[in-house]
């Protein structure tokens, strides 16, 4: 069976390592998000076509938006865009890679959506570790 992951920091470090084990796991990316960089996130998109796209930045998103338009990828923005995407139908796991505290609503929400949690961020723990474990 084919899992579904969805990578909340995919641009990032951590982000990017993790799709290289994709590569290798042959998983399916459902949802992938960044903070700003809608450049590294268009190539992202391209080459896994997630049915789901957020950046932190309105404005950058508004710009991926018109960059990606010719694929199936919906793209959202803000905080609530992320938290759409560590939520989605069909998702197995959601990764937690963003850096800081911006990584505590969006695990919470995947956590009440039933998703297993792979989480990169110490900061999500030391905020709400006894709200996550």
């Amino acid at each position: 069976m084919i899992q579904n992951i969805s990578i909340l920091g995919s641009t990032g470090s951590i982000g990017t390592q993790t799709l290289d084990v994709v590569d290798k796991l042959n998983l399916n990316v459902t949802a992938l998000t960044a903070h700003s960089n809608a450049e590294l996130l268009e190539e992202q998109i391209r080459k896994y076509k997630p049915e789901v796209a957020a950046v932190l930045l309105s404005e950058k998103a508004a710009e991926l938006k018109t960059k990606v338009a010719d694929t199936n990828t919906k793209i959202l923005a803000g905080n609530d865009g992320i938290s759409e995407c560590a939520c989605l139908e069909g998702v197995d796991t959601v990764l937690t890679a963003v850096v800081g505290i911006s990584g505590l609503l969006p695990t919470i929400d995947a956590i009440r959506a039933g998703k297993d949690i792979a989480l990169a961020n110490k900061e999500t723990l030391v905020a709400g570790g006894e709200i996550v474990m």
